[in-house]
């Protein structure tokens, strides 16, 4: 499958996962919220009958004008009793910091609850209610992340076996093109040679001039395809083949892809300018610096101005190909080198060149820099470390 099918795929995998997560951690949220939220009424609830029985014990108290009271104490809870200035009176809870602005209130580990007395009995204004919070948010807490992680694993799976299933045809339609190319690609290989292998014999003998220029479009189209045909054969077979590295003269390499592309100049009315100001050697696979030179070189008789000149300059450690052409934006840079990039319909090509060139750029650690404006050219620049 191609690297955008993939990289879209998995993007939208993605943004599900992410949307589920959200969703799900949204949910366990309102849950946990709500349990909360019933809890503490139900507390406050159960605290408010134990204020309101502790008061009508202290009115009891307060009518009967016994000498002798002892002050109740409760086995569930604990309690505590305020004068109106909200000083101690009477206490069975031993924290001492109590927020008597407040009705109700949670403190770990205690729950506390405030009860107002009116009319005041045993001089007393508040009752305070402590009781231990019984209910566990801690244990809620592990229950709701138990119970998240478990759904987004399902999600997960899911989303793994529903990608499998949407990519079982796609990859079963991409196995049937690259086999539909490979076998294609292999058919062309006898033709085009046979085609070329003519040309040049055709061309030691002496024609009409008319039928010289027909036969100069024929070998024209006929190096086009050939081009094309190579290209195929890098994409299809570059990861079965072992680089053959060896140390290469790229001087003598450029001149003869120049020679090479001759025909091609000369229909574009364009002049060739080899600058050699140094040697240039470096250890690579022949094959794969020919598919580099010859997709920059193509690319700029594509899209160069006729007339003009393509300058091609060699130096210690790097390679220049300047051309005077229609130029690149900053956006059409960043993305040239991705497969089937094209910026303009009406030159052919498939935006496979720069793609292949980075990927053997990458190989070799080569830096390919870019400089291009509109209208005016573009310089690749190639430099070997």
């Amino acid at each position: 499958m191609h690297n955008p099918t993939s990289k879209t795929i998995v993007n939208v995998l993605i943004l599900y996962l992410c949307s589920s997560f959200l969703l799900v951690s949204f949910f366990a949220y309102i849950y946990y919220d709500y349990q909360k939220e019933i809890y503490k009424e139900k507390e406050f609830e159960s605290m408010k009958i134990k204020a309101q029985e502790f008061y009508s014990l202290l009115q009891d108290y307060h009518e009967s004008m016994s000498q002798e009271i002892e002050y109740p104490k409760f086995d569930d809870y604990n309690s505590a009793i305020f004068d109106i200035d909200k000083n101690i009176i009477f206490s069975t809870i031993k924290n001492k910091n109590i927020d008597l602005n407040k009705i109700y209130y949670q403190k770990n580990p205690n729950s506390y609850f405030i009860y107002e007395m009116k009319p005041y009995y045993m001089g007393a204004a508040f009752i305070v209610i402590e009781q231990e919070t019984k209910f566990s948010f801690k244990e809620l807490s592990y229950k709701i992340v138990s119970f998240s992680i478990i759904v987004i694993l399902l999600i997960v799976l899911t989303s793994l076996f529903l990608v499998k299933l949407i990519l079982k045809p796609l990859r079963q339609n991409a196995a049937l093109l690259n086999r539909f190319i490979k076998d294609t690609t292999h058919e062309l290989n006898t033709p085009i040679s046979t085609i070329l292998t003519n040309i040049e014999l055709l061309e030691k003998k002496e024609f009409e001039p008319s039928v010289e220029k027909k036969l100069k479009r024929v070998k024209m189209a006929s190096l086009t395809i050939s081009n094309l045909y190579e290209d195929l054969v890098f994409l299809l077979l570059n990861h079965k083949i072992s680089s053959q590295n060896q140390l290469q003269n790229i001087n003598e390499i450029i001149e003869n892809r120049i020679e090479y592309f001759n025909l091609l100049f000369s229909a574009k009315k364009l002049k060739v300018d080899y600058i050699q100001n140094d040697k240039l050697e470096i250890v690579i696979d022949k094959k794969k610096i020919i598919r580099v030179i010859d997709n920059i070189i193509s690319n700029a008789i594509k899209y160069t101005n006729e007339n003009t000149t393509i300058t091609v300059e060699v130096n210690k450690n790097s390679i220049s190909f300047i051309d005077q052409g229609i130029g690149m934006s900053e956006a059409e840079i960043k993305d040239i080198f991705k497969r089937y990039t094209r910026f303009n319909n009406i030159q052919n090509g498939f935006g496979l060149g720069y793609n292949i060139v980075y990927s053997i750029a990458k190989e070799y650690n080569i830096d390919i820099k870019i400089d291009s404006k509109i209208d005016e050219g573009t310089c690749v620049k190639l430099n070997f470390s």
